[in-house]
């Protein structure tokens, strides 16, 4: 297997499968020591699962599927000796993987019986040794960092026991052909404490204690896998981004620019909707359902293709004009989303056409409107929109935009007498959730906050963050400030909340300002 892995993937003469020692061989060099800079705790990122947020191990259970049994202390998880593996209820393909231990202080025992434990992946199969190694002699290829069995760590970067050290680990799966070949070995990167030590290393098979054994074929995804050895090591901070689309994260959107944005996995919402559905597409409500519930899971293509089986239903003579005007105020709305400007056009024009008093075809058409800088025109279908409002968070949205529309128009003194009246604070027996943006948005049109306050710190919602970007840089178009203007559409589109109208429509304003730039 060695000689085959070798052929098909050649490395480096520092990286060569384990440079010819025996397994555990005592006469292995130890890895140099170094000392690690101070410890820093990464946060997790917005795309990152987090696994364990200091309170509770609902992400994890035993190996025999029975509620995880290692106790929580002091924001962290501590292994339990004796209750066994704690594995992942979610399984993995490629990952990042940010996990901080702690080994027992004071220390107890030597070599491999001192702060041992282990991070595994591939359903138990590919492990990344944690072991108390301060000044802790033993065999290299069993050392904490090491890829157990097979490689040392290119350094020992371990911290004192009793402090918060880190592992950052980018593990790629192994594939396989239909027949069991390996098609690609398991490759790991690890850093540990802020240094690289282990380069892109390549597998020779599973890891294993006294054996190497040979790669068995087995599922792409698979739980990740912490060790009970028998010691309370500590860990906190767990988190992992996936680094390969599941097969639902269809793509979506792809910018000009080459960035691709995917749909999110799927979710019970969706699955019960299909179910009610039932294939009967001559259901609008439970097709509407269904559009409805894989839009919130990003899966907007799906949807479009649920709202055009929906309209394909309708009966060809006497079908509700109210029915076909609903489904293409939803598939239009999708469309947009997905930056098919011309389907939209063609679905919420049509639609206006059959149902004049539609709130969502007269505000997802005034949207179309204003993305194409036609903001007169934005600005009519708005105030036909605001007193048709179904609920106090649609009647802030179609304020905001009437507002933006009368302004971008050139009609400020309107735009502001409009806000006087207050209409988006009406009681309403739904009124807009707490934090809404749209609501943030008046507020600073009115006064009432600064443009320094419109995104707060505890702010962490992506399509959020990019409505309210997206409306402090039009709040200093109006101004006439370009320079604003351009920074936080910039940070509109950096927010990744690319289904929000305050991304789409940011994209567009910056390639205004840059056609005018390139004009003068």
């Amino acid at each position: 297997m060695m000689g085959a892995l070798l052929a098909a993937f050649p490395l480096s003469a520092q990286q060569a499968p384990l440079g010819g020692w025996p397994q555990h061989s005592r006469a292995r060099p130890a890895p140099p020591v170094v000392t690690p800079g101070p410890h820093v705790s990464v946060l997790p990122p917005r795309d990152a699962v987090v696994l364990f947020d200091g309170a509770s191990l609902n992400a994890w259970m035993m190996s025999d599927s029975t509620p995880a049994k290692w106790r929580v202390v002091d924001g962290a998880f501590e292994v339990t000796p004796g209750t066994g593996t704690l594995v992942t209820r979610a399984a993995f393909g490629d990952v990042q993987l940010h996990i901080e231990f702690m080994s027992p202080n004071p220390s107890k025992g030597r070599d491999q019986d001192r702060g041992n434990s282990g991070v595994f992946f591939g359903g138990g199969r590919y492990e990344v040794q944690v072991l108390d190694s301060y000044k802790n002699p033993t065999y290299a290829d069993g050392q904490a960092a090491s890829l157990y069995g097979q490689y040392p760590p290119l350094v020992n970067a371990s911290r004192v026991p009793g402090e918060w050290q880190s592992y950052d680990i980018t593990y790629k799966r192994p594939r396989f052909a239909a027949t069991g070949k390996v098609l690609q070995p398991a490759v790991l990167t690890v850093v540990h404490n802020g240094v690289l030590v282990q380069d892109h290393r390549a597998l020779i098979g599973p890891t294993a204690n006294g054996s190497r054994p040979p790669y068995e074929k087995h599922e792409d995804r698979l739980p990740l896998m912490l060790q009970d050895h028998d010691h309370p090591v500590r860990f906190r901070n767990v988190w992992v981004r996936n680094l390969e689309a599941l097969p639902q994260e269809t793509v979506q959107y792809r910018t000009p620019q080459g960035d691709v944005f995917r749909a999110l996995g799927e979710t019970d919402a969706v699955v019960k909707a299909r179910a009610a559905l039932g294939g009967n597409y001559r259901n609008v409500s439970n097709v509407i359902a269904l559009g409805v519930a894989q839009s919130g899971v990003r899966q907007f293509r799906e949807a479009i293709t649920t709202f055009t089986r929906g309209l394909a239903a309708l009966p060809a003579t006497g079908r509700n004009v109210k029915d076909e005007a609903m489904l293409l105020r939803w598939r239009g709305h999708r469309y947009l989303s997905v930056r098919e400007f011309a389907k939209a056009e063609a679905d919420l024009t049509r639609g206006l056409a059959l149902d004049g008093t539609n709130y969502g075809i007269l505000f997802h058409l005034g949207v179309l409107r204003f993305h194409a800088g036609r903001f007169a025109d934005a600005a009519a279908l708005f105030a036909r929109a605001q007193p048709v409002a179904p609920d106090g968070g649609e009647r802030a949205g179609s304020t905001d935009w009437l507002w933006m529309s009368l302004a971008r128009a050139g009609r400020v003194a309107e735009a502001n007498a409009m806000l006087v009246k207050r209409i988006d604070q009406q009681p309403d027996p739904k009124p807009a959730p707490p934090g809404y943006a749209y609501v943030t948005r008046l507020k600073l049109y009115r006064g009432e906050i600064t443009p320094e306050q419109l995104i707060g710190d505890n702010e962490v919602d992506d399509v959020s963050i990019s409505t309210l970007a997206y409306g402090l840089g039009n709040w200093y178009m109006v101004k006439g400030d370009t320079v604003n203007a351009r920074a936080a559409w910039q940070r509109a589109v950096q927010s990744g909340g690319w289904p929000g109208f305050g991304f789409n429509v940011a994209e567009a304003e910056l390639r205004r300002l840059g056609a005018r730039r390139r004009a003068r």
